[in-house]
Order: structure tokens, then C-alpha cells, then sequence
């Protein structure tokens, strides 16, 4: 006896239409797109962090370093042409003093110049250290034996040097001089160190600029009374042995007179 047979709807097959694939490559293609854009996004915003990071680690190293220098600056007295002075200049870009933490290997003093330097248009803020600090070798604007160049800050937009002084014709209620910042120092008329430095300048992080400042106090100020009067490099030094000569001379004289 034969089976019946069963006739079976071709539109009752199971599977994806033709307008249902691309319907589902489409939102896969969206997906995909969305994830690519959000990987990109937060790839991007790594690097400008990492970019960020080294540039604040920069800035803080360059801080540190100019506070250790300020920290340790020392009111060397000269004798120049015009009378006794304190070696300290500063104008607005550029700065230069004696800093008391020489190096080992040197001793003694050391010469610190702050400055900057423009290469192929970009501007970068330099150090300069020199020993061991003569003074016939600051007053006739020379470098020590020891001398070294260091990039400090390798792109700089703006720097600006500024020194706290006292204004000695204004007077606060208390009667002391009124303190004020000035852009320029100068050691010749001043003759003492500023009570304060501050330094700020202005640097681009991509297309974002940025700022920074630093007030360091400097904590002596005045030379000791000891050499205030001292006389230092060229002839200065050929009168001093003459002085020093001449004392010897009249201790002599006044040992022999005891003796008899």
C-alpha cells in the first residue's frame, strides 16, 4: 500500500533572507565601528596623559633644580672699580649668582647662570654651572675651570625672572621698607641679595598651553661682616699682601722689643 505523500511549502524552509543578512552585517558593521572609535578615543587620551605625565615630571624636576640653586645662594662680596658689591644680576630672561653647593670634586663656590637659548625657532631655558668660583674671575667676567651646560626646560612660549626687594622710599605702617617685585636685580646697587625669586614661564602641551610658578626665599641675604670689606682679585690682592705684609712686619718689631 503506498504512504501518502506530504507536500511541503518552499516559503516554510528555515534560514535568513536576503534582507535579513544585510540587515545583520549592517548593525554588525555599527557595533564594530562604535568599538573602534571607543579603543581610538581611549588610546588617545592614554598618550596625551603619558605626554602630560612627562611634562609635569619635567616641570617638577626644573622646579626642584631652580629651588636647590636659589636655596643655596651666597652674597659674594667683590671689590670692583666702584666700590664693594654682592654678585647677584638679574633681568627678566636671564639670571646669574654665586651658589654655596659647589661640587664635590671642585670645592668652594660655584657660578650659576640661568639663560635662554633660541635653536631652529624653539626656545629652551639653559643652566650653567662653573668652578671654582675666583673672584678675579668674576670681575673680569670669566668661567671657572669646571664648567657645564644643562637644558633645563626644552621648550619654553615665555619666562619671566622676578625679585622681591625693599623699596627704601616707601615705608609701611610699621616703619619697615615696603617689599615689591621688581623685574631686574643688580648687585652693584642693591648689594645684598633679593628676599625672594620668582620664577614663572609658559609651555604648550599640544594644543593646550600651560603654566607654572615658583617662589623661592633665599635665606641669607646679607654678606658676613667679615668680608664686607674685603678686597679681592687683580691689585686689590697685590694691596692686601701689602697690608698683610706690613703686619707681620710690625708684629716683628714688637716681638723684638719685648725681647729686650
Amino acid at each position: 500500500m503506498p504512504l501518502p505523500s506530504r507536500q511541503t511549502n518552499p516559503t516554510d524552509a528555515s534560514g535568513f533572507t536576503l534582507l535579513e543578512l544585510i540587515i545583520s552585517l549592517t548593525i554588525v558593521g555599527l557595533v564594530a565601528v562604535l568599538i573602534y572609535a571607543t579603543l581610538n578615543i581611549g588610546a588617545g587620551a592614554a598618550d596625551r596623559g603619558e605626554v602630560r605625565s612627562r611634562e609635569n615630571q619635567r616641570a617638577r624636576a626644573a622646579l626642584a633644580l631652580i629651588g636647590r640653586h636659589l636655596k643655596s645662594a651666597y652674597p659674594l662680596t667683590l671689590q670692583g672699580e666702584q666700590g664693594s658689591f654682592v654678585y647677584f644680576f638679574g633681568e627678566p630672561n636671564a639670571l646669574s649668582f654665586i651658589s654655596s653647593a659647589g661640587r664635590p670634586e671642585a670645592g668652594g663656590l660655584e657660578k650659576v647662570t640661568y639663560f635662554l637659548r633660541e635653536q631652529d625657532g624653539r626656545r629652551s631655558l639653559w643652566v650653567r654651572t662653573s668652578s671654582p668660583t675666583l673672584p678675579t674671575d668674576l670681575l673680569n667676567n670669566r668661567e671657572g675651570s669646571l664648567r657645564q651646560e644643562t637644558e633645563v626646560l626644552p621648550e619654553v612660549d615665555d619666562l619671566v625672572w622676578e625679585f622681591l626687594g625693599r623699596a627704601q622710599n616707601e615705608m609701611e605702617m610699621r616703619g619697615r621698607p615696603k617689599e615689591e617685585w621688581t623685574s631686574r636685580w643688580d648687585g652693584t646697587q642693591e648689594k645684598t641679595l633679593p628676599a625672594a625669586v620668582r620664577f614663572s614661564w609658559r609651555a604648550r602641551l599640544g594644543a593646550v598651553p600651560y603654566e607654572w610658578r615658583i617662589e623661592t626665599p633665599l635665606y641669607v641675604l646679607n654678606p658676613p661682616p667679615d668680608v664686607l670689606g674685603a678686597i679681592q682679585g687683580g691689585d686689590a690682592a697685590a694691596r692686601r699682601d701689602r697690608i698683610r705684609g706690613r703686619g707681620r712686619e710690625e708684629r716683628k718689631r714688637e716681638e723684638k722689643g719685648r725681647d729686650r
